[in-house]
């Protein structure tokens, strides 16, 4: 009588009956375990680190509307470094440079009216400017709204529905973009009556950090 003899199969992959991989039957499970586990703690501690940077300027700045434009290279202008001239036209039509504030602090606000909180911020930009009296004789400092990449006729019709008595430029060719490096809108650049850049912020300014950075402006100014 022949004799049949039992023999175990194997489970292999791709056949009907499951695998279960374990740290025995497959030697790099443990390796490739701790590798996720190490990657998965770095990603937590990121977004944890970032939250809390988040929660730190809630009070601050709002997100920027992220931008593009075609530059010819180089870094974005630092803190403490010359700010670099500009010239555009107003809605009138006469150019306006930087330089042409000389010895009188800046702030520049580059923005565009089809931007969310560029125009979420422009009431308190505006009760800050009457307030300082950037409306009457010599002002304690000097503002620049930089509209980027619009039609000035676009601009003006903004302008004038929303009623805002404020002094603004039209850099159709994104000039300004190009020489500051704004990489979302709106950007506020503080330049010192020494024409140095003071201070900046990429994103729309809460009222408080509004107030506390063109205070410290003017008071950094020669009297």
């Amino acid at each position: 009588m022949a004799t049949t003899s039992s023999v175990a199969s194997t489970p292999t992959l791709g056949s009907d009956i499951p695998v279960t991989l374990t740290e025995e039957t497959d030697p790099g499970l443990r390796r490739r375990r701790t590798i996720l586990g190490g990657v998965s703690v770095v990603a937590v501690a990121g977004l944890a680190a970032y939250a809390a940077a988040q929660a730190s300027r809630v009070d601050e700045v709002d997100p920027p509307v992220p931008i593009a434009f075609a530059g010819r290279g180089g870094g974005a202008v630092a803190q403490g470094s010359p700010a670099p001239d500009f010239s555009v036209p107003g809605l009138d039509g006469a150019n306006v440079s930087l330089s042409s504030y000389a010895g009188q602090p800046v702030w520049i606000n580059v923005w565009a009216s089809w931007c969310p909180p560029c125009r979420a911020e422009l009431p308190d930009i505006a009760a800050l400017h009457r307030e300082l009296g950037g409306l009457a004789g010599r002002a304690p400092f000097a503002l620049m709204l930089v509209s980027v990449g619009e039609a000035a006729d676009d601009v003006r019709k903004f302008v004038e529905r929303t009623r805002f008595s404020l002094p603004v430029l039209v850099d159709t060719d994104y000039r300004i973009t190009e020489s500051y490096r704004v990489s979302g809108l709106p950007s506020h650049y503080f330049v010192g009556a020494d024409g140095t850049l003071r201070d900046f912020a990429i994103g729309g300014l809460k009222p408080r950090a509004m107030r506390a950075r063109v205070e410290r402006l003017i008071s950094a100014a020669p009297s």
